[in-house]
């Protein structure tokens, strides 16, 4: 039996934490074939960015057409564009209906310093043709241009932006917490609702967002409801939090344990 396709749309990360690197790790570990379209190329390590070379769109373009005219993709994830060119030229196949099962993670980090404001004018346009959508609270304040800060501000925001398009949204709590519990906000069904899960005490959270979505879009290719595929992928990324909580790979903010290394006894 052929393993599902799912495409991955973003940045290369040359620490290997986040961006493609990440989202391939993540559909290996659920057995899932991985195709990929490299939107900058970022150097990059778990003290921070320090450069973005963005792809021209001309290679952005040709390498999501010699994919598609040819694997049978079955979902589909982005995220990182470093400039708006980029992100409309995806959106224009996605407006075409060649994206399936489009998950949508809207990282905004721009190369050369260029404006995060017209960056997520650009990544909106993707929006509608989505069928999850996965802001941080940072990610949503830019998209709707007001300050998400609270839960209630999350459920108003996750509303406001399934009303441009996704069925389903998912503000990301990120370092939010309630109580014990880390907590994401999802919207779907025409109802806000909190995610919980136990908080994990890690330095080692690099490529959560990246990993959430690629889960995401991977149990949309096989088959499961949306909001099965979104409460399945959460428990996925607080396990490869937890397993890799004391790695020390780096200096400042590790990767995650995607395939559960830390759980395996070696032979």
């Amino acid at each position: 039996m052929n393993p599902s396709v799912v495409l991955t749309v973003g940045a290369s990360d040359s620490s290997g934490g986040s961006g493609i690197q990440a989202d391939l790790r993540t559909l290996a570990a659920m057995r899932m074939h991985g195709a990929s379209v490299v939107t900058a190329v970022v150097s990059r390590n778990t003290r921070g960015t320090t450069d973005v070379y963005p792809q021209p769109t001309t290679v952005v373009s040709g390498q999501l057409a010699s994919v598609l005219e040819d694997l049978p993709v079955a979902a589909v994830k982005t995220g990182m564009f470093p400039n708006p060119d980029s992100a409309i030229a995806v959106a224009a196949r996605a407006r075409s209906g060649a994206l399936p099962n489009l998950v949508v993670d809207p990282v905004l980090e721009t190369a050369g310093g260029g404006s995060r404001k017209g960056l997520a004018a650009a990544v909106e346009r993707l929006l509608p043709h989505a069928m999850v959508a996965t802001p941080n609270r940072e990610e949503a304040s830019l998209l709707l241009g007001w300050a998400v800060v609270t839960p209630a501000d999350m459920a108003k925001a996750a509303a406001q932006l399934s009303s441009g398009g996704p069925r389903y949204v998912v503000i990301t709590g990120g370092d939010f917490a309630v109580g014990d519990d880390a907590v994401d906000m999802m919207w779907a069904d025409g109802a806000a609702r909190l995610l919980h899960s136990p908080r994990v005490a890690s330095r080692n959270t690099d490529g959560s967002g990246a990993t959430f979505a690629t889960a995401v879009a991977a149990r949309l290719a096989m088959g499961d409801d949306p909001v099965e595929a979104i409460t399945w992928s959460k428990g996925f990324v607080g396990r490869a939090i937890s397993d890799a909580a004391d790695w020390r790979i780096g200096a400042g903010t590790g990767p995650i344990d995607q395939f559960g290394w830390s759980s395996l006894t070696l032979r």
